[in-house]
């Protein structure tokens, strides 16, 4: 690698390169020029050489040193480094700023960690948000004789808990001829948990056979 007289120089050659290996991961050559300067690079005047700068910061120091000793050209070191702490002690001179932020340097270095993350983030496949199948179903209960107390029924028929089942709470009494009633009650049910006509078998075959003549569907709709 030749020897950089100028901090332009050096930015110039970095507007077309990612690293001062040429290749897509820091070297040596890198590591010196980077321990050369004593101080950020100023960003307005040499950007290719602050970005640069910015993006070997993220190594540890110990990778760093570790590149720097597997130098081939020792020779240059020196000399090099010389020219650009100069440069590097003028430019901040000039640019000093006894009101400046000392964060200035961790904010950025966080906001650009930050938009890494971010970036990452948006990239990865989005789950899909599994969709429950639901369906309302409205019911009327028959019973056997005009004595028997529908709202005690209801009651017991709202009493029963299942997963995936979930009850209105309100149910009707509904006028069928010569003072007879039915019971008017509406659920939604999980379908892949809960099967109508095992709940509707469960009530009048095994819970309430002698209090309930026939159970029917009213309405039936996918929610």
């Amino acid at each position: 690698m030749c020897i950089r007289d100028s901090l332009q120089a050096l930015d110039n050659e970095l507007a077309t390169i990612t690293h001062l290996s040429r290749g897509s991961f820091p070297n040596h050559e890198d590591a010196n020029v980077f321990l050369a300067f004593k101080d950020v690079p100023d960003r307005q005047k040499c950007p290719n050489i602050f970005y640069w700068y910015q993006n070997l910061s993220m190594f540890n120091p110990v990778v760093i040193q570790a590149w720097a000793n597997k130098t081939h050209s020792p020779a240059q070191q020196p000399e090099q480094q010389q020219s650009l702490q100069q440069q590097s002690k003028e430019g901040a001179a000039d640019d000093f700023d006894p009101f400046a932020d000392d964060n200035e340097e961790d904010e950025a270095e966080a906001k650009k960690l930050a938009q890494k993350k971010k970036d990452e983030a948006k990239s990865k496949p989005k789950k899909e948000k599994e969709v429950i199948a639901k369906s309302m179903v409205i019911f009327e209960v028959k019973v056997y004789e005009q004595e028997q107390n529908l709202d005690d029924l209801a009651k017991k028929l709202l009493q029963y808990q299942q997963d995936g089942l979930h009850w209105r709470t309100e149910y009707q009494k509904v006028d069928i001829a010569y003072g007879m009633q039915k019971l008017q009650i509406g659920a939604t049910v999980e379908d892949a948990k809960v099967s109508v006509d095992d709940l509707f078998d469960y009530f009048k075959e095994q819970q309430y056979p002698e209090e309930i003549q026939s159970i029917d569907i009213v309405s039936f709709q996918k929610v």
